[in-house]
């Protein structure tokens, strides 16, 4: 393996690892908290933290929170997901474009859970 291919293997896994902890964080916010398996090192191989991020696509509607609310996490969980797959893809084929295609959908996932959070937090507060 080069090591560009190593360093941006290593980012990538590091950027889906921080998601996965924003996703997290944005559930254990939620008037009835959802918890996911906790990462056990890598995120490559962890089918538990896939199977737990699916798993709250099928709970957040029973969640008592407004609509736009459950849609932001239902598309930040989607986002990841997609990310997840895609990042098996650049295990085995190394396209610089699928390395793009995961970004995107991290950063897009990311702003949606962000937003969650902050109305959750600010909810809190009220």
């Amino acid at each position: 393996m080069s090591d560009e291919f190593e360093r941006e293997t290593q980012n990538l896994g590091n950027a889906l690892l921080g998601i996965y902890i924003l996703i997290t964080r944005v559930c254990g916010l939620l008037p009835i908290p959802i918890s996911l398996p906790d990462f056990e090192g890598d995120v490559l191989h962890s089918e538990r933290m896939i199977e737990g991020v699916t798993r709250i696509i099928d709970l957040i509607e029973d969640e008592p929170i407004d609509e736009d609310l459950q849609a932001g996490v239902w598309g930040g969980c989607l986002h990841w997901l997609s990310a997840a797959h895609l990042y098996s893809r650049w295990m085995e084929h190394h396209e610089h474009l699928v390395s793009l295609e995961i970004r995107i959908n991290l950063v897009t996932g990311a702003d949606a859970l962000h937003t969650v959070a902050h109305e959750l937090i600010d909810s809190q507060d009220e």
